[in-house]
């Protein structure tokens, strides 16, 4: 599909219309990312068919959109962004920047608030600032009426789940998501939205970190790492080369020398990420908690890991088929002939979570897990940073 051409009537400059420049721009308006990608999706369809549009009747059409979907008040910050909103300088302990409606509704989704609640109150806290003529703002005085505008919208559950997440912050300790499924499970998806939502840099996934030492050792060394997950056990040293069906869970033992030949850069991985101080969604097949070393990880971290699941065959099928429709590289018929080797390996996978307590996510849209997930990490970050009470407003 070709490019829509945006012509700058006052300039005469021309740039191509890209969807995600206007995510981000949405968000800043105060959208939750969800509302402002579907948006900006739907700018894309009506653009379609268009070669040039000028930038006055694009602007016009998203503000059409805004209006139609999420009110007057949207479309009018949109619009016109109240300059005296812009002004307004937040001190932080590192840097100044300004406030913004959208920073902060990103910010506060991120807290598992839901979307429209996390709009609401940040328009409730950008007025309660102009009301007030702040020119500028401590970030402990602009937390405390952050905290003073949740309650208002959204009670005091939710307003002290916001300060168990900024005394995490403040705490320098480091977030560690292990996500784990069998292919087709969503886990790339959802590590990207986590990624974006909580701000996060660092993303590793295993299948990158699997081709790394695929390119530098040879397959004698590693012969399982050559294959896929569930077809690892053709590099199995079976006695003999024994058929597949002569050997107790082919699927199964294939896989776990996989896992015993990645586990070293997975713990590398997650080591590299505590001595550095930064946050690390860690994704893949391979991610198995229960077979990695985390008691050694320290007082520092807060680990949190989870499972990805499809408990309906037809839907896992879908996916594959969708997968070879968006990437010629990644044929379906790979992945459907070995469904049930692929069947067989979720179900080792999520025996192993189960036993261990790890929360299983099954069967959902992006947006549900997406909440889902932001709830389970709330939850935990809310038992380690408790809000004590009577004593919100002197959290920093």
């Amino acid at each position: 599909m070709a490019k829509t051409i945006v012509t700058n009537e006052a300039t005469g400059d021309q740039i191509p219309f890209f969807r995600g420049i206007l995510v981000q721009s949405l968000v800043k308006t105060g959208l939750g990312y969800e509302e402002a990608y579907t948006l900006a999706q739907e700018v894309r369809e009506r653009l379609k068919d268009i070669e040039e549009v000028s930038r006055y009747d694009l602007i016009n059409l998203v503000a059409n959109l805004l209006q139609e979907h999420h009110g007057d008040d949207v479309r009018n910050i949109y619009e016109n962004k109240p300059q005296h909103e812009s002004d307004i300088v937040v001190h932080l302990p590192q840097r100044d920047e300004r406030f913004s409606v959208g920073i902060l509704t990103h910010s506060l989704e991120a807290c598992a608030i839901p979307s429209d609640v996390a709009r609401k109150s940040a328009m409730g806290v950008s007025e309660a600032l102009q009301q007030d003529n702040y020119l500028e703002i401590d970030h402990t005085e602009l937390r405390e009426v952050i905290y003073n505008c949740l309650i208002k919208t959204a009670g005091k559950k939710t307003a002290n789940r916001y300060l168990s997440w900024r005394e995490f912050e403040n705490s320098g300790k480091t977030l560690i998501l292990l996500v784990g499924g069998v292919t087709g499970s969503g886990k790339s998806t959802l590590s990207a939205e986590l990624a974006y939502r909580l701000d996060i840099a660092g993303m590793q996934s295993t299948d990158m970190m699997r081709e790394i030492i695929r390119s530098y050792l040879p397959s004698q060394v590693i012969p399982t790492l050559m294959h896929s997950s569930f077809a690892a056990w053709r590099g199995l040293p079976f006695p003999g080369k024994l058929e597949r069906k002569e050997v107790d869970s082919p699927v199964i033992t294939g896989f776990l020398s996989q896992i015993n030949t990645m586990q070293p850069a997975l713990e590398a991985a997650i080591s590299r990420a505590v001595v550095e101080s930064q946050h690390l969604i860690l994704e893949g097949v391979h991610v198995l908690p229960t077979h990695l070393a985390m008691q050694d990880v320290g007082d520092d971290v807060v680990v949190i890991p989870m499972m990805l699941a499809t408990t309906n065959r037809d839907s896992l099928r879908k996916r594959f088929k969708k997968r070879a429709r968006d990437s010629a590289e990644r044929r379906a018929s790979k992945y459907l002939d070995h469904m049930d080797d692929i069947w067989e390996l979720q179900s080792y996978l999520l025996d192993e979570a189960d036993g261990a307590g790890i929360p299983i996510i099954a069967d959902q849209t992006v947006e549900e897990t997406i909440t889902e997930v932001l709830g389970i990490i709330s939850k935990t970050i809310v038992k380690l940073f408790p809000v004590e009470s009577d004593k919100q407003k002197n959290h920093k």
